[in-house]
């Protein structure tokens, strides 16, 4: 057998190793509704099957591999669908109910898919492919005064704004601005880094303010805050807190803040004449004594 017979022959033989290696069956189409589930929700799932090759096939089976590092659960159905025979050229559509553990953290995650059939000689065939669904939930961010606060007109004063993450994920990489309003002046930096807020968590951000005289007695200060949730995706709110101004006498009738204590001002320069008295008639005596 000369060379170029040999060289035909293998490649004869690589191609019908090839064509053995080709899965009939492939996923042509993947969706789900909605496109993003939360913690404790339910997903549909839809996977779209086409009989690529130029045979039937036979028994066909779809699965879902949920183990336990995948935080998804059939519900009210199973995660394996069969159908007796998908013909050359057809799909097939097969739709999984699942549900998102309430544990579950956002992200995104792989799942595999595990796809049996047989061809019309009754051969088995296994193929496994890869589907992914993200877990993730609506970022929940609200702001308020951290304390009572009390801010006196024609002074600086200092007052902390808290961000509470009430949502069901973590956001990363928050940012929190506020900006001169109402006759508020800001003294310190107006847009602070706060980082990382888990879910039911908070943190806060202090600032240094002079409030003008003439300003009114309730200002709306707007807080714009950046940040990202778990699957990196950029968002932008604004929040609006309610500063409340006083003036220092207004605050002080109020007992808001405390009056200066005369008395004790008072009984402290009263101690103060009498021990002057004091020392000064006893020096007048010694002088006596002594002429």
């Amino acid at each position: 057998m000369n060379k170029s017979k040999i060289l035909a022959l293998t490649g004869i033989l690589m191609f019908v190793l090839s064509l053995a290696c080709i899965s009939a069956v492939s996923i042509k189409d993947v969706s789900s509704v909605p496109g993003e589930v939360s913690p404790g929700e339910t997903i549909s799932v839809s996977i779209e099957v086409e009989n690529i090759f130029e045979y039937d096939v036979e028994k066909l089976t779809v699965k879902l591999d949920l183990s336990e590092t995948i935080p998804f659960a059939p519900y009210q159905s199973s995660s394996e669908k069969f159908l007796d025979e998908l013909n050359e050229g057809d799909e097939e559509k097969f739709t999984f109910k699942l549900i998102a553990l309430p544990s579950a953290e956002a992200g995104i995650y792989k799942i595999p898919v595990i796809i049996t059939y047989e061809n019309g000689a009754g051969n088995e065939s296994i193929k496994q492919e890869l589907i992914s669904l993200t877990v993730n939930s609506k970022p929940e961010l609200r702001v308020s005064l951290e304390d009572s606060v009390v801010l006196v007109k024609g002074k600086e004063n200092t007052f902390s704004i808290k961000i509470i993450n009430s949502g069901l994920s973590d956001v990363k990489f928050v940012y929190l601005s506020v900006s001169d309003t109402g006759g508020v002046k800001i003294l310190s930096e107006k847009e602070q880094y706060i980082g990382d807020i888990d879910s039911d968590d908070f943190d806060s951000a202090k600032f240094r303010v002079y409030i003008d005289d003439n300003t009114l007695g309730v200002v709306n200060l707007p807080v714009i805050i950046k940040f990202k949730d778990a699957t990196n995706k950029g968002f932008t709110e604004t929040e609006t807190v309610t500063l409340r101004t006083y003036s220092l006498k207004d605050a002080q009738n109020l007992g808001l803040v405390k009056k200066p204590n005369y008395t004790v001002y008072l009984i402290i320069a009263g101690v103060l004449v009498i021990y002057l008295i004091y020392r000064w008639r006893k020096k007048r005596k010694l002088k006596k004594s002594r002429s």
